[in-house]
C-alpha cells in the first residue's frame, strides 16, 4: 500500500458547529489557534498571561510574595487573557500554552525564553528559580506547610 497518509494540521483552526451555553466559546474540541493574535511583551523578564480566576490568582500571589521577600528578579508584566472573548485561542497564547488554558508564563530571564503553563508547574518553576517557598530537600516538602 503506497497511499500517502501524512497529515498537516491547518495553521488556524475553525469550529463551525454550533454549541450552546454562556461558556461554550471557552472550550472547543479543536487544537491549535483559532485566530492570529500576538501577545504583548512588557519590560520585565517574566510575562504573565492570565485572568483573575482561582488558578490565575495563585501565580500572581506567588510573584507578589517573591517581590515582598526581596526577589527583584520576580518583577513581572501581567497581561489580561479574556477567556470569554477567546483570547486563549490566539496564535500568540497557544504558542505559550498549547492547551489554551490560563495562566501561562513566559520566562525571558535566561538565554532562551522558557514557556511554563498550568498553575502548579508555574508555582514550582518560580519556587525553584528563586529558591523560595519550596524546600530543596524532597523529604521536607510534605511537612513544609505544617505549623
Amino acid at each position: 500500500m503506497t497511499e500517502d497518509t501524512a497529515y498537516t494540521p491547518p495553521k488556524i483552526w475553525t469550529w463551525a458547529k454550533p454549541s450552546g451555553g454562556e461558556f461554550a466559546n471557552i472550550n472547543r474540541p479543536v487544537a491549535g489557534p483559532t485566530h492570529d493574535k500576538e501577545l504583548p511583551v512588557g519590560r520585565h523578564p517574566l510575562q504573565l498571561y492570565s485572568l483573575a480566576t482561582p488558578n490565575g490568582v495563585k501565580v500572581t500571589v506567588m510573584l507578589e510574595e517573591l517581590l515582598a521577600c526581596g526577589h527583584a528578579g520576580a518583577e513581572y508584566d501581567a497581561w489580561l487573557i479574556n477567556i470569554r472573548e477567546g483570547d486563549q485561542f490566539g496564535s500568540g497564547f497557544v504558542g505559550v500554552n498549547p492547551n489554551s488554558k490560563i495562566p501561562a508564563l513566559m520566562d525571558r530571564s535566561g538565554h532562551s525564553p522558557i514557556r511554563v503553563f498550568e498553575s502548579g508547574a508555574i508555582l514550582i518553576h518560580l519556587a525553584e528559580k528563586f529558591g523560595a517557598f519550596l524546600p530543596v530537600e524532597p523529604a521536607l516538602r510534605p511537612s513544609a506547610c505544617r505549623g
